[in-house]
């Protein structure tokens, strides 16, 4: 990856002009804005220097200690990097920082996993159709081993958490699409946390829950992608439904 020289950079489209507080806001995140502005306006791309905070406060019109700020929030969020020996760089977009922040957050306030739960739900059942046009059949065999191992263990009345995760990212893996599999990610990372205080899978639900994932394979079996999508519905509605009982008044 080559890095942007000073001399490399494009000349500025023109004086900054002079950042000022918007109504209410700090100037710590008017100055946030002002150097997204400013790596935009300049077209800078990842790996590309951007200038020292002494210079970017000069050019923004802004204290350096406001710059400062601005960007220890910006390398907390994954916009920036301070790279020792060679300076401060724009970072390859990640959504890692957001998706982490989202995760935290759903943990303190659990109303909002059933909203993760109905977004998850409009992307797996799209996402499906696109499973059964490419599914392979080293996948289904993976699928189809997972699931009857769900089917044992439900047989026995326990629970199959991570054999559920597991089966998700197996059956999205081959659509290489990361960001749909760190979505996931997120999702089981709260469940997993909140599960102890959830009341425990009867054994109806737990037999209902494989039966589900049984569909799925058996219809990405058949390439039907229509039963894929149904059966893939109606599996997170069982889990939408346990959350809904388990969460707090």
């Amino acid at each position: 990856m080559s890095v942007t020289t000073e001399s490399d950079r494009p000349p500025p489209p023109g004086p900054a002009p002079r950042a000022r507080r918007g109504p209410g806001g700090r100037l710590s995140e008017t100055a946030q804005a002002a150097i997204k502005r400013y790596i935009l306006d300049h077209r800078l791309r990842a790996g590309d220097l951007v200038p020292t905070e002494g210079r970017l406060a000069q050019e923004l019109g802004m204290s350096r200690t406001a710059v400062r700020e601005a960007v220890k929030a910006l390398e907390a969020l994954g916009v920036l990097e301070a790279r020792p020996g060679v300076g401060l760089i724009v970072r390859p977009l990640s959504f890692d920082p957001i998706l982490d922040h989202l995760s935290y957050g759903l943990l303190v306030d659990r109303t909002r996993l059933l909203d993760l739960v109905f977004v998850r739900r409009q992307l797996e059942a799209g996402a499906i159709e696109s499973v059964a046009a490419t599914v392979t059949a080293a996948q289904l065999r993976v699928l189809r081993s997972l699931v009857d191992r769900m089917g044992e263990r439900a047989a026995q009345g326990e629970a199959f958490t991570e054999e559920d995760r597991f089966f998700h990212r197996a059956l999205y893996g081959g659509l290489d699409n990361p960001l749909l599999l760190k979505l996931l990610d997120v999702f089981w990372q709260v469940y997993r946390r909140l599960r102890d205080q959830a009341p425990p899978l009867g054994g109806e639900d737990l037999v209902r829950t494989w039966e589900s994932h049984r569909e799925i394979v058996e219809a990405l079996e058949r390439r039907d992608a229509a039963a894929a999508r149904a059966a893939t519905t109606a599996s997170l509605a069982l889990l939408e439904q346990r959350i809904g009982r388990s969460r707090p008044a």
